[in-house]
């Protein structure tokens, strides 16, 4: 049975991206597939710590709450992006390891748009539900 864990505080700035970017890499490593979830949609920012940019993101956890597109099509598979020389070291994801990012808009009008109109909530439980089986996840990270 798959996993959900969710990285909350209810301050900003205390470290919870690096923590569930760092707890990927770990469980990743242990052969595990895991999904984590950008969900700070007033101030995304975990898609840096896996390299991508704003060019890399085709559709965004703000396109599936707006009924744009199915939850899946936003996972971005992250893992190849760990495989690089960090000072010294290499992080190597054995086979069966995967993370997929489901990363939320960085795009300035988009996110003032969900602060405007908001979204229905209830589409997240779905949409975690949706990723845990057509991604066959072990764990879904949900980065608050």
């Amino acid at each position: 049975m798959s996993k959900i864990i969710s990285i909350h505080s209810f301050r900003g700035g205390t470290g919870k991206s690096n923590t569930t970017a760092n707890l990927s890499a770990l469980l990743a490593g242990q052969g595990l597939r895991v999904g984590v979830i950008d969900t700070d949609i007033q101030s995304p920012g975990i898609h840096v710590l896996y390299g991508l940019h704003e060019d890399d993101i085709k559709y965004s956890l703000n396109d599936y709450l707006w009924g744009k597109c199915e939850i899946e099509k936003t996972a971005i598979d992250v893992t190849k992006n760990l495989n690089a020389d960090v000072t010294g070291q290499v992080f190597v994801i054995p086979k069966g390891g995967q993370i997929y990012l489901i990363p939320s808009s960085i795009k300035v009008g988009e996110i003032a748009r969900v602060l405007r109109e908001g979204y229905d909530v209830g589409l997240l439980n779905d949409g975690f539900q949706s990723l845990v089986k057509e991604l066959e996840l072990d764990v879904l990270l949900i980065d608050t």
